[in-house]
């Protein structure tokens, strides 16, 4: 029974806002405001480092943490002096990713409810998204409250605080979210809970040595990079690695076991089937060890298999075309995996007649290609524009030329594979295609190369994935009747395109409240410069965000066009008045 009596009256005062319970004792107190004495906060300094906070509470009467077992932890206190009790010495062992039960029992206090927290980055603070929670439902008879408590799989090996904490909060009050608390009755413990490093196992035999012979160093290009392609279990090749990336190792037989160690053979550092990812913390030499199973299997010529390790990020793929009047479909040739077509095969790339066309005419295209002859070997092409499937492959054929001259054949600066590089431009004579006013329309066209000598002609590729808008490069067994193979598909998900460009001329509609347009304008998508063309006099244009807000571009058209390079990539509203005070406005995307 608390004997304040300087605090009746005011004990009088909570017991509309508390909910007091009926089990409660008969003399009920507020939360109050304690000044602490300098004597009592030099003692608690001295209990834990001063980074972090120190609560201070009443638990004189009952307001107390009398048990608190968890992970090892079982322990039975009385009230700690200042209500703080620093139990830090005593560790409990936890593992992350998985789930322990807590325990805390309280005294027979002021309806008790428990709160805890754990200081997960070391920080020394309790953050937010380190509150737990509410362990139980509050007690008011000295209960044990339960719950339970879950280490996120993350956490790294090493000591972490845990404090718990116990406050008088009557039955109608949550449990504290402060873990700095200073005011009030109850009492609060820490404790340190312990994350052991990851013990890995591993297999570190090799009855049959080390192969290959020498190191292997990987590119880290984002591709896997084959080891050895005739691999035995129950060996190892070393690999030299680079601290901070990370590395994944991959068997080609799913089911075997891999363990990477230390250049000594001594330590296992990393292990798993069929694929393990590692990132060391030091650069060096390290073991790559293949087994049959985790039992560290062995064999001969049977458990044949190819090791591989991967590091890096894939180069992104080439920028998607922008779906105006020109489109250039180009990258960074791939050296290794060269498209290499021999004489009359043909191949067939995609492109796009942007939607808001009202007309579309090719004017040229130009490939990029080796003649291993020299440029001037090539003699002519046969060319056709196909219909998409709706699959993403070529369809019927809608337009051929055949025996097309090109109108230049021109160096380019570097060679490929040894070989010199051409551009080869062909006119198509401003062929006019069909345009779909409701989507972008995909189409297709293929270049079929005839030789002067009869020696191979060689196109210039790059390697993109699968996902981007462009599909894949096709070509032909059968003179361009039908493109069904993809060309030298290197892996799943990789295809391969040549380099080549189209130039056309196409007029793209204005949009006009009242239905007829005097504007029009190109390209759309805009890199750089939008051309805008009217039957009528421009007077001003502006330039809009889609939240209405006027952009800082000259009002002014010169030579036809406005400069939008300096601007952000995104959606942009072009009012346009006219002579005569019309005003037409279209949207244009900005990349």
């Amino acid at each position: 029974m608390r004997t304040k009596l300087s605090l009746l009256m005011m004990a009088m005062l909570p017991l509309a806002g508390f909910g007091q319970h009926a089990k409660s004792k008969v003399s009920v107190h507020p939360i109050k405001q304690k000044t602490i004495l300098h004597s009592a906060a030099a003692q608690m300094t001295a209990l834990a480092p001063a980074a972090y906070c120190l609560p201070s509470a009443d638990c004189s009467d009952g307001d107390v943490i009398t048990n608190v077992t968890f992970a090892g932890i079982n322990n039975t206190t009385t009230c700690s002096a200042s209500g703080y009790g620093d139990y830090t010495a005593m560790q409990g062992q936890i593992v992350a990713g998985q789930s322990y039960p807590i325990s805390v029992t309280v005294g027979d206090g002021w309806f008790e409810r428990v709160s805890v927290w754990i200081d997960y980055d070391k920080n020394e603070t309790f953050d937010a998204g380190e509150f737990i929670g509410e362990i139980g439902q509050g007690s008011s008879t000295g209960e044990t409250l339960s719950g339970n408590i879950t280490i996120p799989t993350t956490l790294a090996a090493g000591s972490y605080r845990m404090r718990v904490m116990v406050v008088a909060t009557g039955s109608d009050n949550p449990a504290n979210e402060d873990p700095c608390d200073g005011a009030g009755y109850g009492e609060t413990e820490d404790y340190t809970l312990v994350v052991a490093p990851t013990v890995v196992t591993g297999c570190l035999t090799a009855p049959n040595g080390q192969y290959p012979s020498t190191a292997v160093t990987p590119t880290c290009n984002g591709a896997p990079q084959t080891v050895t392609g005739a691999g035995y279990a129950g060996e190892y090749s070393v690999v030299n690695l680079t601290a901070g990336t990370a590395y994944i190792f991959t068997v080609s037989k799913p089911t075997y076991f891999i363990t990477v160690a230390d250049n000594a053979g001594t330590t296992a550092l990393a292990s798993g089937v069929g694929t393990v990812t590692y990132t060391p913390t030091a650069s060096g030499a390290f073991r790559y060890y293949v087994h049959t199973d985790a039992n560290c299997g062995s064999g001969t010529s049977a458990t044949f298999h190819t090791r591989s390790i991967q590091c890096g990020t894939t180069p992104p793929p080439p920028t998607e075309p922008d779906y105006g009047c020109d489109q250039t479909y180009t990258g960074e040739p791939d050296l290794a995996n060269n498209i290499t077509k021999s004489l009359n095969y043909a191949v067939a790339n995609d492109f796009f007649v942007p939607m808001e066309s009202q007309q579309y005419k090719i004017q040229t295209i130009t490939a990029d290609m080796v003649p291993l002859a020299g440029g001037s070997d090539i003699a002519s092409f046969d060319i056709k524009i196909m219909s998409d499937s709706g699959s993403k492959t070529p369809g019927a054929v809608v337009k051929t030329w055949t025996n097309v001259v090109p109108v230049s054949v021109t160096t380019l600066p570097d060679t490929f594979a040894g070989y010199p590089t051409y551009a080869v431009k062909l006119d198509l004579g401003n062929y006019e295609l069909p345009v779909n006013a409701s989507a972008d329309t995909r189409y297709w066209i293929s270049l079929q190369a005839t030789s002067a000598s009869s020696t191979s002609i060689y196109w210039i590729g790059y390697k993109y994935n699968e996902g981007w808008v462009t599909a894949s490069n096709y070509q032909s067994t059968d003179g361009g009747t039908t493109y069904a193979q993809i060309i030298n598909a290197d892996a799943p998900g990789q295809h391969y395109d040549s380099n080549w460009s189209i130039d056309a001329e196409c007029t793209l509609a204005a949009v006009s409240e009242s239905g007829k347009t005097e504007v029009s304008f190109y390209p759309n998508p805009v890199h750089d410069y939008l051309t805008i063309n009217s039957k009528k006099a421009i007077e001003t244009v502006h330039v809009y965000n889609v939240a209405g807000q006027k952009m800082p571009v000259s009002s002014k058209v010169v030579n036809g066009k406005i400069d939008m390079s300096k601007m952000a990539p995104g959606v942009y509203i072009i009012s346009t008045i006219l002579e005569g005070g019309k005003n037409e406005s279209f949207k244009v995307i900005k990349k």
